[in-house]
């Protein structure tokens, strides 16, 4: 049966608005889907026993593949997320932004999320285009990524004691945040993700110091190696000087590989600290992978979790010990104490990746007063150090027991 001029003109108009050309008659199964948004999604179009991509078949009436077509409708929405085709923008025809090829957002979107195969026919059936990035605003993750860098500059060059209650000039632009905002935005997030985990009564983090030499183990209690007395604290990656917290590790290992990282010393004393009570910690060293943009009902929190994720990347960066170290450590120590008064709910401290070999750290918002040795905890009391539990380790290459 022949196609009338009329219906030959609307097919066309279907085809450029669905930014695809025929597909034939193939099926893709969820075994050729690696991205898990993506075949949730699918999950729920099955209509076909084969695929035509591994052939594998259902042995039975159990369709196991969707049309390629559906799939397709799937893959543009996901592209449309991130890109606008370039003749539909107003900024189609500037010599200024940016400008990519089909080939090149279907990569950026596709190479992780299914096998070469439907990659492959992807690229085959996507009409050939130009798409862009709305200019008129920035990518949010990078809107916040550049206020993030904002605020680590200015708490670390020009004000780092009053930002909060000096007002700020608010913009108006959706991709502008001052100061505050920017943390008030990071709690936001934080919550919104629920990024955080209860470490339970009995939970063990281990915490240690650094000695010239192994003395007797009868001789280290809380006192010694517990949060140290204000006086007493040095600066660190979360606390500035005279401020006291509380730093553990998940392991010995981790602990030694932080405490000697920056020390002559060759021994680690180390010992077992329980908590008393369920603490609640953001939890930086155990984010959630950023939502499926193949999902629409996740993809809206996609790029808040991506900002996440590269704040917990800084929070764990090495720091060159050269003199500006006490510098660098600002923007994570003002982040801290934000997080440990202002924040509701309140929190008790935050988990975050160690930044000498990737085991997981903590920080724990008490001083001395919150640690105590086993038998002699008060109401202030959140972590107990174990009798027994205190061993020496000799810092070698690999540690060692000594």
């Amino acid at each position: 049966m022949g196609v009338s001029v009329g219906g030959a003109k609307a097919h066309q108009m279907d085809m450029g608005e669905r930014g695809f050309g025929e597909t034939g008659d193939r099926a893709v199964c969820l075994e050729c889907v690696l991205d898990k948004g993506l075949g949730e999604q699918m999950a729920r179009l099955l209509t076909r026993n084969r695929c035509t991509f591994c052939g594998r078949e259902s042995p039975g009436d159990q369709p196991i593949a969707a049309d390629f077509e559906d799939v397709m409708h799937l893959v543009m929405n996901a592209i449309r997320f991130f890109y606008l085709r370039s003749a539909d923008s107003l900024f189609g025809s500037d010599d200024v932004t940016p400008r990519y090829e089909s080939d090149d957002v279907v990569y950026t979107v596709c190479d992780a999320a299914v096998t070469g195969d439907v990659l492959e026919a992807i690229l085959e059936v996507i009409d050939a285009d130009d798409w862009n990035e709305d200019p008129s605003v920035l990518r949010p993750d990078v809107a916040l990524r550049h206020a993030w860098d904002n605020f680590r500059e200015k708490v670390k060059h020009q004000s780092r004691f009053v930002f909060l209650s000096v007002p700020e000039e608010r913009s108006d632009h959706p991709d502008e945040f001052t100061t505050a905002e920017i943390l008030a935005k990071l709690v936001e997030i934080i919550e919104t993700r629920r990024a955080h985990i209860v470490l339970p009564p009995g939970h063990l983090l281990y915490r240690g110091r650094m000695f010239d030499r192994a003395e007797p183990l009868f001789t280290y209690s809380s006192d010694v190696l517990g949060a140290p007395p204000p006086d007493r604290a040095s600066a660190n990656r979360m606390s500035p000087a005279g401020i006291s917290m509380f730093y553990g590790c998940d392991d010995i290992a981790t602990v030694v590989a932080e405490i000697g990282a920056h020390s002559v010393s060759r021994f680690a004393v180390v010992g077992a600290f329980e908590t008393t009570r369920p603490l609640r910690l953001v939890d930086l060293a155990n984010l959630a992978s950023p939502p499926s943009v193949f999902d629409p009902g996740a993809r809206e929190g996609y790029y808040e979790s991506r900002f996440l994720h590269a704040v917990a990347r800084d929070l764990s960066e090495p720091v060159d010990f050269d003199g500006r170290e006490h510098i660098e450590y600002v923007p994570t120590q003002v982040v801290m104490e934000y997080l440990r008064w202002l924040p509701h709910p309140s929190v008790d401290g935050v988990m975050f990746r160690s930044a000498q070999n990737g085991g997981r750290s903590c920080v724990v918002f008490c001083g001395p007063e919150g640690c105590a040795d086993e038998g002699e905890e008060t109401p202030e009391t959140m972590l107990r150090l174990l009798s027994g539990s205190v061993r020496v380790v000799r810092v070698v290459s690999t540690p060692a027991d000594f």
